[in-house]
This record gives C-alpha cells, structure tokens and sequence, in this order.
C-alpha cells in the first residue's frame, strides 16, 4: 500500500548541521530494545528526480509499507497500541512502548511489522523517518558524511557509506549494530540501517532498527521500502 502523509505541524524549531548530531545520537540511543549490523537497500527501479525547490512542509513524502507494517501516530497517546499487543507479545509491546516515548522531536513519521508473525517472535522492526532544515549550501555529500561520523563515533568503528537511488533520486545508506543498554542494565546492540536524502534545505534520515540476528530476513522489505521513498509534492 502506499501511504502519503499529511503536512503536520512542525514538531521543532529550524536545526542546524551541527544540531543535527545531537538529533541522530538521540535516535539511535532510542533503538534499543531488540538486539548488529543491517544490510544496506538496493535500489534496481528507474528513478523519478525529486522536485529541485523547498520549501516542502515537514511530512511531504510517501512510502510504500508491505501487508502487516502499521503506521503510528508521531503525537498522541499510543497507550491503547501497546495494551492491544501486550495480549499477544507482553515484552514486544514494553520494547515498542518504549522506542515511541524515545523519538526525536524532528521525527515525523513511524511504522512498524505489526504483523502477527512477528509480534508473536518479538521481532521488533521500526522505521523512523526523521527531517530536519538544513542551510541552502548543504548537499547530500555533506549531510552524509556528517552522519557517518556521528555513526561512527557511537559505534566506534568504521561505517561504510553506499550510493543508492530511490524513487526520490539520488540518496545513501549505511549501516551498523547500535550499541545500546537495555533496562535491566545489560549490553546489548540493534541492527540500524538509514537512508540518507537531501532537497536544498531539508535533510531526511530514514532509520531502520531491528534485532540483528532477522536482519538478513528483514534485508529485502527495508530495500523496498527505502527505495519506495518519494516525494509528495
């Protein structure tokens, strides 16, 4: 299905690149709950260039989520989600629960596989797509490398950065195991891929997140719906 967002109410003040470190910190450290590293999207479609002029209002976009994915509401009360899945998968609907009391203020968009299958295995998978303004003369090159290595510093090693097409046109990705510590105070590490995409003043970050070892399961659906990501003008 495909899924067009409305226009929101933007959730927080103009950032700047260097804001934009203490954004993505804040939404890896958010990823815990479901222990390394993702495979990155391929891209085979034929592209369609996105629009080359901002302003678009924060939530412009559309993505394609297969059959069971469930999209939640950024604002608002997800009480009632969680005890609805806390029925069937009591410690998958606290993980859950606890990455959406985690999300970034410049996040504007979540899903999740809210399919029985993986609710009843505890296969916690979430996308976060997070945006944030950016000065004119920022490029996709330089909004990549200033998130590999905010990536990088997190997880203390090197992260490799990809070249992909989207539907948007042109983005990157990378991808590492996210060290975070769970709540009863034990290491742990979450499997992340994000999709990185520039319009002239606005930066996306699409943030995959699941336990490492359904990560080669998952490779295909985040590939999909990564390169699924287009623009809604």
């Amino acid at each position: 299905m495909t899924v067009a967002l409305p226009y929101p109410v933007p959730r927080s003040p103009r950032r700047s690149l260097p804001a934009l470190v203490v954004v993505l910190a804040a939404l890896v450290a958010g990823c815990g709950n479901g222990p390394s590293a993702s495979p990155t999207p391929a891209s085979p479609v034929p592209v369609t260039p996105g629009p080359s002029a901002t302003p678009l209002p924060p939530g412009a976009f559309s993505l394609d989520l297969p059959d069971g994915w469930q999209v939640v509401p950024v604002d608002g009360d997800h009480e009632a989600l969680v005890a609805e899945l806390a029925k069937t998968n009591p410690e998958f609907a606290e993980s859950l629960g606890a990455r959406l009391e985690n999300l970034p203020d410049s996040a504007t968009y979540v899903a999740f596989d809210g399919s029985a299958e993986a609710v009843e295995a505890g296969d916690l998978v979430t996308l976060i797509v997070t945006e944030v303004d950016l000065p004119a003369d920022v490029d996709l090159t330089t909004f990549a490398e200033t998130i590999r290595t905010q990536a990088e510093m997190n997880v203390e090693q090197d992260v490799e950065l990809r070249r992909i097409l989207v539907t948007a046109g042109e983005a990157y990705s990378l991808a590492y195991a996210a060290p975070f510590t769970r709540p009863d105070g034990q290491p742990a590490a979450v499997a992340v891929t994000q999709v990185l995409y520039v319009l002239p003043g606005r930066g996306y970050v699409l943030t995959f997140a699941g336990p490492p070892d359904r990560a080669n399961d998952y490779s295909k659906v985040v590939a999909d719906i990564a390169t699924s990501f287009a623009i809604a003008l």
